[in-house]
């Protein structure tokens, strides 16, 4: 065993015991659900036209979820056969030391949209305090609906399922019906719809970037889910997508078709009222009473259901990771206070240049996660050495470089930002890194799990 450094070994972030994975493929699913139903993603789809057409956004969207998917798959496969989450991963890409800085990139979008999907919930419940009981204090609900999400969060990824066990199905009722008045209020089809005619001077790839860069943040924290799937019987086999099967049914279920309808009734929302607002198209379309209501707690159970796994779960890890005497109730209270004080309803008005800056920070951390896992370890991987400081370096000069001129290339070629920071962070971190890693496994994995916890029991 190498030299231990306790700041490593936060029990959190340990590796997940089998008796600890009990997410089934149902909750998994629903998590994934959870996530994609949100406001964030309607008023990106509702953002993206005039510019594009509704054909070409319909294409946009299939694109980008499908490239997400693929890089969820991958980089899922650390916590799904080894246990880990992603900010131990990462210690052996940028150092153990140096791991907090890509961290922390990933810790801004969470905090931002925590924040941000919170704002829109509680502008949503301050309509229905309003019809209720005529009273109005936005600043005041952003802080309770703030703190229930971080109270459903604080109890882990368990509770998060179990609240999109009835969220879910109550959502996808309740956007169906909204939608459908929408279109019936403005006596339109779907075949109206994607009939509009367009302006046409939007990027198409731009617009992939735009919608990648909502998920690009959870391809890189796709380990931190998969870590609590339960395991099938066939978890150890050799083919990657044998074992796999469960988050690729999942993710596709979850996230394609979920995520991607979301979007398309935002755009629908968009180019029958003419604004991106999810809680201005439903206030001054829908005049009844009831199902004004309803279509207000559905915005508002949709931020809820977002919020807890795609941004309060990955930041707290994150948190915990820079600061070890934390647990993951006090990263996850963490979080949320920076998410609120960021105050993102400002800037509400430029999400998609938001997103694609996110896609240029966060794709080369996933090109570089990726490449050292599948490329140059081959899957074979020694966890103990995640959590030891011999044989590791404090900060991998090398790691900085790939993922610096990636974001740098990213940034000057905007438009293909993702594709390009992506690309060049699997080329040059592979050329960097080729005769320095090299695979390494142990025979027994669970013993080694095992011997880990007791070492810091």
């Amino acid at each position: 065993m190498g030299k231990v450094d306790t700041n490593l070994r936060n029990p959190e972030l340990l590796p997940t015991k089998d008796k600890d994975r009990d997410i089934s493929i149902g909750d998994f699913t629903m998590l994934w659900a959870g996530m994609t139903i949100n406001m964030g993603a309607f008023t990106m789809g509702a953002q993206l036209y005039p510019d594009l057409s509704p054909v070409a956004i319909l294409l946009a969207i299939l694109v980008a979820y499908l490239m997400v998917t693929s890089i969820l798959i991958l980089t899922g496969d650390i916590g799904l056969v080894y246990g880990l989450p992603f900010t131990v991963y990462i210690r052996k890409c940028f150092g153990y030391k140096g791991a907090n800085i890509p961290a922390i990139f990933r810790l801004i979008p969470a905090c931002f949209w925590f924040g941000f999907q919170t704002w829109i919930g509680a502008v949503a419940l301050d309509m229905v305090m309003n019809m209720w009981i005529g009273y109005s204090n936005i600043t005041l609900l952003i802080l309770l609906f703030g703190a229930l999400q971080i109270v459903n969060a604080v109890f882990g990824m368990k509770a998060m399922a179990k609240f999109d066990w009835i969220a879910i199905p109550s959502l996808v009722i309740l956007i169906s019906a909204v939608t459908f008045w929408l279109l019936k209020i403005n006596d339109a089809t779907i075949v109206d719809v994607f009939a509009a005619p367009s302006t046409g001077t939007g990027s198409f790839w731009f617009a992939v970037m735009g919608i990648a860069g909502i998920w690009i943040t959870m391809g890189i924290n796709s380990p931190d889910l998969n870590r609590k799937l339960k395991r099938s019987v066939d978890h150890s086999s050799d083919n990657f997508f044998i074992r796999n099967r469960k988050p690729i049914v999942a993710q596709l279920a979850g996230l394609v078709i979920i995520g991607a309808g979301t979007l398309l009734v935002g755009m629908i929302g968009g180019i029958l009222t003419g604004t991106w607002d999810p809680v201005e198209i439903i206030a001054n379309s829908i005049t009844t009473p009831v199902i004004l209501l309803l279509s207000l707690l559905t915005i508002l159970f949709a931020q809820w259901s977002t919020n807890t796994a795609a941004n309060l779960m990955p930041a707290a890890y994150v948190i915990v990771n820079a600061f070890p005497k934390l647990n993951f109730a006090k990263g996850v209270m963490a979080a949320g206070v920076i998410g609120l004080l960021m105050m993102p309803w400002v800037f509400a008005d430029n999400l998609l240049w938001f997103t694609v800056i996110t896609s240029g920070l966060l794709g080369p951390i996933a090109g570089i996660m990726i490449t050292d896992y599948h490329l140059l370890r081959k899957r074979k991987l020694d966890i103990e050495e995640f959590y030891t400081i011999d044989g590791q370096k404090s900060f991998n000069t090398k790691g900085f470089i790939a993922y610096g001129v990636s974001f740098v290339l990213s940034v000057l070629f905007m438009d293909y930002a993702f594709f390009v920071g992506f690309a060049v962070s699997v080329l040059l971190y592979y050329v960097l890194m080729k005769n320095e890693v090299a695979p390494k496994q142990v025979s027994d994995l669970d013993k080694q799990i095992e011997k880990m916890y007791k070492e810091i029991s």
